[in-house]
């Protein structure tokens, strides 16, 4: 299945021209609506259960439980203090008919403008407020389809809303005012292998998941000048090891450890590209201490005047990630037949630099909330 994810990227992205030039870089490659995978190394494709996983690999919700209810917040966006982001999502397990979510990301640019509108001859027209923003809606579904083989996808609505709710025209060509909506599609596989013994639980994965399958494409006027959205290739492995200390609590699982390893690569760019790896510490499925690593390829376009035209030019990004979770199991917890967890996760880190010239950006903060209520 991982092959055939490959198979296919590959021979679209051979009989396409245009490579993926950025756009949209806030909502695809900005912050990640998980504090828990930002603080892993910005990845979580092999990993199942996390409601969120959908993100990287709607394979991985097919491994939770109940009732999924997720809020996530995050600013600034480099110098634009007042953008920021919320995502929300909703999802069930229905048990051996798989999982179903539904998930809004929403990214607001914290730009709110009044612009004057004049006509050809510079009289006013009107004044319009511009206040530019994109959100995706998201309907996931997510299956074990054999044992230990889960399979999920989602079916994308991007909603692009330039800023101004009227095309702008000057004489015979038309700007860029209103809005638009383009569909793609992802989808994602996780094998996972599960080896138990005695106080021990062992699990391995391995997950791939493709994000825009249909190389979908963004245009406000001219198709044929079309900017293509972002083909993404996630491949990754987790190894997840639990241990039961009766002695330290006897509902409780003692510690868990968790391990993320993933390869993020586009097949429509040379850029964007690198490796992400994670390490999670959960001590009595209450606290999380979370740490990671990545590294990314990324793109500086600049107008060169010397060539008259656009200078592309690559640099390394390199980062250290970590933050902290609380989980409370309430029915654990209060020996009550509630059968209700929430959970917390935070990160406050460094935004990778956007050129190599500037490196002092204040950083960035992501909270999430999961309340899930397992049947």
């Amino acid at each position: 299945m991982v092959t055939l994810l490959t198979l296919l990227a590959s021979s679209v992205s051979d009989s396409l021209s245009q490579n993926y030039n950025g756009q949209f870089r806030e909502l695809y490659f900005g912050r990640q609506p998980s504090a828990r995978a930002e603080a892993m190394g910005r990845g979580l494709s092999a990993v199942t259960g996390d409601a969120l996983s959908y993100y990287w690999n709607p394979a991985g919700m097919a491994g939770t439980k109940g009732l999924n209810l997720t809020g996530s917040y995050a600013k600034p966006y480099y110098n634009l203090d007042d953008a920021s982001y919320n995502y929300f999502s909703a999802s069930y397990n229905f048990g051996k008919y798989g999982t179903a979510g539904l998930s809004r990301d929403y990214f607001d640019y914290g730009i709110d403008d009044d612009i004057v509108i004049t006509d050809e001859y510079g009289n006013y027209v009107r004044t319009e407020t511009y206040d530019p923003d994109l959100t995706t809606y998201r309907l996931s579904y997510s299956a074990e389809v054999m044992k230990g083989l889960f399979a999920g996808t989602n079916l994308n609505l991007l909603h692009v809303f330039t800023g101004m709710e009227n095309n702008l025209t000057v004489g015979n060509e038309q700007g860029s005012g209103g809005s638009k909506d383009i569909f793609y599609f992802d989808l994602g596989v996780i094998k996972s292998f599960d080896l138990k013994s005695k106080g021990m639980d062992h699990k391995v994965n391995l997950g791939s998941s493709l994000v825009n399958v249909n190389f979908a494409e963004y245009s406000t006027v001219d198709e044929s000048q079309a900017d293509p959205l972002p083909v993404i290739l996630r491949l990754g492995a987790a190894y997840e090891l639990s241990l039961d200390d009766r002695s330290i609590s006897s509902k409780l699982k003692s510690y868990n450890f968790l391990v993320n390893l993933e390869y993020e690569d586009l097949f429509n760019s040379k850029y964007y590209s690198g490796f992400h790896g994670g390490l999670e510490f959960t001590f009595l499925e209450i606290v999380s201490l979370r740490a990671g690593y990545f590294t990314t390829d990324n793109r500086n376009a600049t107008y060169d005047t010397l060539i008259n035209g656009i200078r592309e030019e690559g640099f390394s990004t390199n980062e250290f990630t970590y933050g902290f979770g609380v989980n409370i199991p309430v029915r654990q917890l209060t020996d009550s037949k509630t059968p209700l967890e929430i959970k917390f996760d935070f990160v406050s880190l460094k935004q990778p630099p956007l050129n190599e010239k500037k490196d002092d950006w204040k950083n960035f903060q992501v909270y999430t909330l999961i309340i899930n209520w397992i049947f």
